[in-house]
């Protein structure tokens, strides 16, 4: 690094077009500053007076310890307190200062002059600014000695007309002195120097040094070298722009943005020598050396973060679109977080429910009754799980089951509740249907609509009612009246399983009850109840009596409200809770016999486009066809289910990830091919797919997940219509 001049605050860098007539812009002072890694003494003051932070090179200026000097008064370590106000009042009015000569007293009680210089700014959204100091005590006094020996000596000429000889000899003395006195402060700018080059080359932090008017590297520390994987002499051959992977136009509009945010940070992408691309921050500052404009660059990677983002954006997304009423309390019963379903159920806007307590917005009645006894278990580390019944602001009422999840922060200690309701108010009226069915069920049997059934063990011979005979849909003449006869009507997978039943029941005298399936002479399966009780009367053989009743019906609406409870009603497809049961169950299934398993996360490329342009029912046409393609690419045994909007999940049992990456390759293919016409239309689409694998016994399903999505979500960033895996 070649020897750099001092910062020149508010003097024009590269990047800088202003007026220098213009009072200069606030700077962004950041907590993400690293006070230590800058060479000099620099202070955080607030405009109020108080001192914010000061690194050890200031506390060692001033004389006292970084700790005594947080929150002192500035002005208190003023030699006189009136200097202080002005230069307070410059600041105030967002003025810079530059090259003002201070004299603060030092613990010692002694005079210590400061050379400082100010840039008005923000520090943790207070007004502030950032000062740096150097010592010029040694030179103030060199100056002050010469001052006052020069008056000795005009004094001297003046009273006592000294020899001009002697005078001269005495003006060639001073010089040697003054010689010597130079002597030593460029001996200490040197030792200083090297202490700022060594500050340079020991940071973590990356740091270039620019020309500012051509962008030629003229510098640039170690950690600089190991980011970007050049060498430092290769380096200092570049320019930023063969790093700066942004177009010039780009580029040029990023250094607009910074400049109308009135912060010294920037954002690029800079390419790397291996190629990657890496997103950054980059906080830039003007210096001088000699008639030389440079930009002095500290360089942050900023590629995860922007990930992490992105990702937390996308959760934020699924949380305000799910079906499911979600918030989040704190310990003060406030709502701090509600999705679109919950304010859409409240019918209040966000501003009336988000950062106000839950008392005023479900009522008074409501939340000390219904909501704060389970809030408390839940801030008690029990998870709650309750039925409950509101009433909506459109005087309709709607059931719901209530999950109370304790919600955990770094160390332990409970600082929110998550509240999941989902609307089960359609499974109720379902389940009440189930109930008028069963009730009807029961006057049925009273009315003698069972069939009753006796088994003689003494010559194996069983008797049969008329409604036995009517709901094993036969007559006296076809049925036999044995137990054989019997087991003919029953279903071949339950034919061994019942007769050990009846035979084990009959040994041990206990209570016979069972489910069957019987098929009908056309062949129709029907499902039987049965149970009896075994009876041993005295002179007389051993006997069970018992009863059938059909109760085929409520089977297929038990079906049918489990088929409704895990499919998604608009694709057909398995929906995100049964997708969550199935896939733990596959995941152990996997753990236990170590069989590989595949997860496959995949989304609709650009499917807003789709809704914007062709409208909903159409974009609703493609998630159908989009899941009849994948129906017919995956395997039965493969487990599809429809995640929310247009993002869909595929658990593939005994898959490896070889083989789940050709999986999802044909997928997106026939995907690709397929036309979904709509109308005089025919619309085009794209999938995105993430690729992940069950890594050891301890991997879990979240982590499976997170996995696919962060491959889904490259292969969204490289362009969409790929495969990607992680």
């Amino acid at each position: 690094m070649k020897k750099r001049n001092k910062t020149a605050s508010g003097r024009k860098g590269h990047d800088a077009t202003r007026n220098d007539a213009q009072t200069p812009p606030q700077c962004r002072i950041g907590k993400e500053m690293r006070l230590e890694d800058i060479p000099g003494g620099l202070i955080i003051l607030f405009l109020s007076g108080k001192i914010a932070v000061c690194n050890q090179a200031g506390a060692t200026l001033l004389g006292r310890s970084q700790e005594e000097l947080s929150g002192m008064g500035l002005d208190e370590l003023f030699l006189q307190a009136e200097d202080f106000p002005p230069l307070l009042e410059e600041l105030s009015k967002g003025k810079s200062l530059e090259d003002r000569e201070v004299c603060f007293q030092h613990t010692e009680k002694s005079e210590h002059w400061l050379r400082l210089n100010a840039r008005p700014g923000v520090y943790e959204g207070e007004a502030a600014a950032l000062l740096s100091i150097f010592d010029i005590s040694s030179h103030k006094k060199t100056h002050e000695q010469l001052q006052l020996t020069r008056e000795e000596l005009r004094q001297t000429l003046r009273h006592h007309a000294i020899d001009l000889e002697q005078s001269r000899e005495a003006v060639q003395a001073l010089d040697c002195e003054l010689s010597q006195k130079n002597c030593e402060l460029d001996k200490a700018t040197r030792e200083k120097e090297g202490k700022f080059r060594a500050l340079f080359n020991n940071s973590h932090a990356v740091m270039l040094l620019l020309d500012a008017e051509t962008g030629e590297i003229k510098d640039a520390n170690p950690a600089a070298s190991e980011y970007y994987g050049y060498s430092l002499d290769e380096l200092t051959t570049m320019t930023i722009a063969e790093i700066n992977s942004l177009s010039p136009e780009e580029f040029r509009e990023e250094k607009e943005r910074a400049e109308k945010r009135q912060h010294h940070n920037s954002f690029f992408s800079h390419k790397l020598a291996s190629g990657e691309i890496r997103r950054v921050e980059v906080f830039s500052g003007p210096v001088e050396y000699g008639e030389t404009s440079l930009t002095y660059s500290i360089v942050h990677d900023i590629t995860d973060r922007r990930q992490a983002e992105e990702q937390l954006l996308r959760f934020k997304r699924i949380i305000a679109s799910t079906p499911d009423l979600i918030a989040l309390v704190d310990r003060q019963y406030y709502n701090r977080l509600a999705n679109d379903s919950y304010l859409k159920a409240l019918g209040k806007p966000i501003e009336q429910v988000v950062d106000k307590p839950m008392e005023d917005v479900l009522g008074t009645d409501y939340f000390k009754n219904e909501l704060k006894p389970y809030l408390d278990k839940a801030f008690n580390g029990e998870v709650v799980q309750k039925e409950s019944v509101i009433t909506t602001h459109v005087n309709t009422r709607m059931h719901l089951s209530i999950t109370y999840h304790p919600v955990c922060n770094a160390n332990g200690s409970i600082d929110f509740v998550s509240i999941t309701a989902s609307n089960i108010t359609e499974r109720k009226r379902h389940e009440e249907k189930l109930k008028i069915f069963s009730e009807r069920l029961a006057l049925a049997t009273d009315a003698g609509k069972i069939g009753i059934w006796e088994w003689n063990a003494q010559d194996g011979s069983i008797l049969w009612d008329k409604m036995m005979m009517h709901l094993y849909q036969t007559d006296k003449k076809k049925f036999a009246g044995t137990f054989d006869s019997w087991m003919g009507y029953i279903g071949k997978e339950d034919v061994e399983p019942l007769r050990k039943q009846l035979m084990e029941c009959f040994e041990k005298e206990t209570p016979f009850d069972a489910e069957f399936r019987i098929v009908w002479p056309d062949g129709e399966i029907r499902h039987v109840k049965a149970a009896a009780l075994v009876k041993t009367q005295s002179g007389m053989s051993k006997r069970m009596i018992g009863v059938n009743w059909d109760v085929t019906t409520k089977r297929r609406l038990e079906e049918k409200l489990r088929h409704i409870a895990t499919t998604d009603s608009l694709t057909g497809a398995n929906n995100r809770r049964s997708f969550m049961e199935r896939a733990h169950e596959e995941i152990a299934r996997s753990k236990r016999y170590g069989t590989p398993l595949a997860l496959l996360s995949l989304d609709i490329d650009l499917f807003k486009r789709v809704n914007d342009t062709y409208g909903h029912p159409v974009g609703d046409m493609v998630l159908r066809s989009l899941v009849k393609v994948c129906r017919e690419t995956l395997r039965e045994t493969d487990i599809f289910s429809r995640m929310g909007g247009e993002e869909f999940s595929a658990i593939l049992p005994e898959t490896d990830l070889d083989s789940a990456r050709a999986t999802a390759e044909r997928l997106r293919e026939a995907v690709e091919a397929d036309m979904v016409h709509a109308g005089a239309d025919t619309v085009r689409y794209t999938i995105s797919i993430g690729v992940s694998i069950l890594q050891g016994e301890k991997d879990l399903l979240d982590r499976l997940m997170r996995r696919a999505d962060k491959a889904l979500y490259r292969a969204k960033e490289f362009g969409r219509n790929r495969v990607e895996e992680e």
